[in-house]
């Protein structure tokens, strides 16, 4: 499947209008005597679990019609699939009671963030196309604001920054055209060297009737991926032209629906 522009406007325009709508009730909600004012009750460890949907270039198809190298950035198609991800993490709040006994402002942190995900190369016209993975490791902290909207449902906003290393990224190489056809073009991956690692965001909207939650964010930012690009400019074969060393930012933009457990 793929994700355009306007699918993710449409998804950040939804968050959005989610926020605003429980600002309005968090303003009118009717809260005060119930009693339900604790740390428990804001509840702060989490567990959750969901997919990982590419966006934009992340999730466009690889595409022929550009140089290879100009899908390793915003404007190609890096091919990647739905994928899952996890996290675990605390909310440390600034203050025990609630402001106006409506919300609790504090830092979330989350201690460990997984993804994967998928994609497959384009290679030699006489060769199968193979799977690669994107595997990553995150940590990530900013402010959440939580809201206890009515009762036990509950509504926290956070925006987190995330330090993010790319585990895994080994694809095969990339191939348009044949080995003996001119401008025929092979793009390799120099990845094995090093770990790959990127200042992504994160921000999103929890939502929570007790202890079980439903997880709503966009996470973005981009990678420094060293890749190696050989063009037949008039050679017998392509790998008799020079090879042109060149680094590429790789865009992984997310959007990540979560199951969860949010308790003390």
């Amino acid at each position: 499947m793929i994700y355009s522009y306007s699918s993710l406007k449409n998804t950040v325009t939804g968050i959005v209008a989610m926020l605003v709508t429980v600002n309005v009730f968090a303003q009118h909600a009717t809260v005060a005597g119930q009693g339900h004012y604790n740390e428990s009750d804001f509840g702060k460890f989490y567990v959750r679990l969901g997919v990982n949907i590419p966006q934009g270039a992340f999730g466009k198809a690889f595409d022929l019609n550009v140089p290879l190298y100009e899908n390793i950035s915003k404007n190609g198609g890096i091919g990647a699939d739905l994928g899952v991800g996890s996290e675990l993490g605390k909310y440390f709040f600034f203050h025990e009671d609630p402001i106006n006994d409506l919300f609790k402002v504090g830092l979330d942190a989350t201690f460990f963030s997984f993804g994967y995900n998928t994609g497959k190369s384009k290679p030699h016209p006489d060769e199968q196309a193979e799977a690669f993975d994107f595997v990553t490791g995150a940590v990530k902290l900013g402010p959440v604001v939580s809201f206890n909207v009515a009762g036990d449902f509950y509504t926290d906003v956070f925006v987190k920054v995330a330090p993010t290393a790319l585990l895994s990224f080994e694809p095969p190489y990339h191939f348009k055209g044949g080995i003996y056809e001119p401008d025929s073009e092979v793009l390799y991956f120099n990845t094995d060297e090093k770990v790959a690692f990127a200042f992504k965001t994160d921000f999103g909207i929890n939502l929570r009737y007790r202890k079980v939650t439903l997880t709503a964010s966009y996470e973005s930012g981009t990678f420094n991926v060293p890749v190696t690009y050989y063009q037949n400019n008039g050679a017998e074969e392509i790998y008799e032209t020079e090879p042109q060393e060149m680094d590429r930012k790789m865009p992984m933009g997310l959007l990540q629906l979560k199951l969860g457990i949010q308790a003390f």
